[in-house]
């Protein structure tokens, strides 16, 4: 008994209508056209060139970009967007940046600023099993001042390191994509750079929650669990930049990995130059 086929399906013997010289796969319902295994975009089902023709289609506007729904409820639903980079790439060739600007404003900065909490303060241990120990004798405004310092160091490191990402990688776009995309790159940063503190914060919160008299080894298996969260999180930020400049952008399917990867090697080496720098102070 033979499998239903799927509408898309092309014919049996027709071309690639970019790739002449390979066997069509899918018929795009937009065009019309043939495409191969390589022009065809099966989470926006359409081919290469409808996609590049117009991305914002092929994906809804995000939903802090909409007027459905609370303003709590919309900045929430686009913080779980993130955990559908592919689907959601398309809607960063759309123009503006005000609302990303401000999305960015209410995640990314304030979560940064709480990642320095932890690690950051002087006046403040935190133990295993949610213990913390004050540090000698400093008054209440000693403490808070400690800690707007912690949060302000962090929140220095963040900027070097968002600028390390940034620079170089709306650089590439703006060099390999049609210059109305050129935004695109600024987009999916200030929509997704939440991940990075966020998975920051959570590793030093989880390392605080750890009970304090577990099994020997417990914590190194606890402790391993945390970086590998963190490490999650910091793939999807650089799997939605690379969907980005892939579905939003048009770049070829291997200069995308290449636009992605020159950034982290320079948000890499940023972020062991902004800890060194911040040890010093």
């Amino acid at each position: 008994m033979q499998e239903p086929q799927s509408p898309h399906n092309a014919p049996p013997g027709a071309a690639c209508a970019e790739h002449p010289e390979r066997p069509a796969t899918f018929t795009c319902p937009r065009c019309g056209n043939y495409a191969c295994l390589f022009c065809w975009h099966a989470i926006a089902e359409r081919c290469d060139t409808c996609l590049k023709r117009d991305p914002a289609a092929a994906a809804p506007a995000l939903p802090w970009e909409t007027q459905q729904g609370s303003i709590v409820s919309r900045f929430l639903r686009t913080l779980t967007s993130a955990f559908q980079p592919v689907q959601t790439a398309p809607a960063f060739a759309r123009p503006g940046l005000r609302q990303a600007w401000l999305f960015f404003a209410l995640s990314a900065l304030p979560l940064a600023a709480l990642a320095g909490v932890i690690p950051r303060t002087k006046t403040l241990m935190f133990g295993s099993a949610l213990k913390i120990v004050v540090q000698g004798h400093p008054s209440t405004t000693a403490i808070a001042l400690d800690v707007l310092t912690a949060m302000s160091l962090q929140l220095l490191a963040f900027g070097v390191d968002f600028a390390a990402l940034a620079l170089p990688y709306t650089s590439l776009l703006r060099a390999y994509a049609p210059a109305d995309r050129a935004n695109a790159g600024l987009r999916v940063l200030f929509y997704r750079s939440w991940l990075a503190p966020f998975a920051t914060l959570c590793l030093y919160v989880g390392a605080w929650v750890l009970p304090s008299e577990p099994s020997p080894d417990e914590p190194a298996r606890v402790y391993q669990f945390l970086l590998f969260g963190q490490l999650m999180l910091n793939i999807l930020l650089l799997s939605s930049m690379r969907a980005t400049a892939r579905l939003a952008c048009g770049v070829g399917a291997l200069l995308s990995f290449v636009v992605v990867a020159i950034p982290l090697i320079v948000w890499t080496f940023a972020q062991l130059f902004a800890e060194r720098l911040l040890a010093l102070l």
